[in-house]
C-alpha cells in the first residue's frame, strides 16, 4: 500500500514538472531584449538588420529587425545563459557593429537586456 502511495506521488510530481503552464519558467533558454540607438542622438533607429552568428566564425544568419523604437527580441534555446552569441547590427547609414551577447545585462533570470550604440557615417 505505502509503495503504490510513494509511486502515485512522484508520478504526479513529475507529470506537473512537465507542465506547459505559462506561468512557469522556461529554463532551456533565455530571452535578449535588444535595443538600438543612434549613438550621436540617442533616437531609436528602426530596420536595424540583426544578424547572430558565433565566436570565430564568419557566417551569420538574420534573425530581426528593429521596429519603429529600435527593438528587437532573441530566444534561443538552449543555451541556459548568453555566452558564445555575436550580433551583427547594419543599416545603411551607419557602421556595422559586432556585439557578444554576454555582454548583455542580466534582468533577471533568463531574461537579458541589451543597448547597442551605432555610429552614423559621415556625409560624403
Amino acid at each position: 500500500m505505502v509503495r503504490t502511495l510513494v509511486a502515485a506521488c512522484v508520478a504526479i510530481v513529475a507529470i506537473a514538472g512537465c507542465s506547459k503552464d505559462p506561468q512557469r519558467p522556461i529554463a532551456d533558454g533565455y530571452t535578449l531584449h535588444g535595443v538600438v540607438l543612434d549613438a550621436g542622438t540617442g533616437a531609436p533607429v528602426s530596420d536595424v538588420a540583426v544578424l547572430i552568428g558565433s565566436e570565430g566564425e564568419l557566417e551569420f544568419h538574420e534573425i530581426a529587425l528593429t521596429d519603429v523604437s529600435g527593438q528587437f527580441t532573441l530566444k534561443p534555446a538552449p543555451p541556459t545563459a548568453p555566452s558564445h552569441e555575436v550580433l551583427r547590427l547594419s543599416k545603411p547609414g551607419y557602421a556595422t557593429v559586432e556585439v557578444l551577447v554576454r555582454s548583455a545585462t542580466r534582468v533577471e533570470a533568463y531574461r537579458y537586456l541589451l543597448e547597442i550604440r551605432l555610429q552614423p557615417l559621415a556625409a560624403p
